[in-house]
């Protein structure tokens, strides 16, 4: 398993858009991805979990990613600009 943390920088926060790009990238690994931000938390395979997280600029985007190619997913995900 891995962990890491990401904080927001956009300034509209984790709004539609990078939800989008966020799911697209955690579809395409067979890892378990848990997303939180605070006390909510979410698989990263709920669009809808994911946009319920309410994630504000400046806020930390904590990431658990688990599975055969969980290092791939880590990358992909730490290159995504949010």
């Amino acid at each position: 398993m891995v962990e890491f943390t990401k904080t927001i920088k956009d300034p509209l926060g984790l709004h539609a858009r990078p939800v989008a790009l966020l799911y697209d990238i955690i579809a395409k690994y067979r890892s378990n991805v848990s997303v939180s931000i605070g006390d909510r938390h979410t698989d990263g395979r709920d669009v809808m979990g994911l946009m319920a997280l309410y994630g504000e600029c400046g806020e930390d985007i904590i990431f658990r990613i688990s599975g055969v190619d969980e290092a791939s997913c880590v990358t992909s995900i730490r290159n995504l600009s949010l």
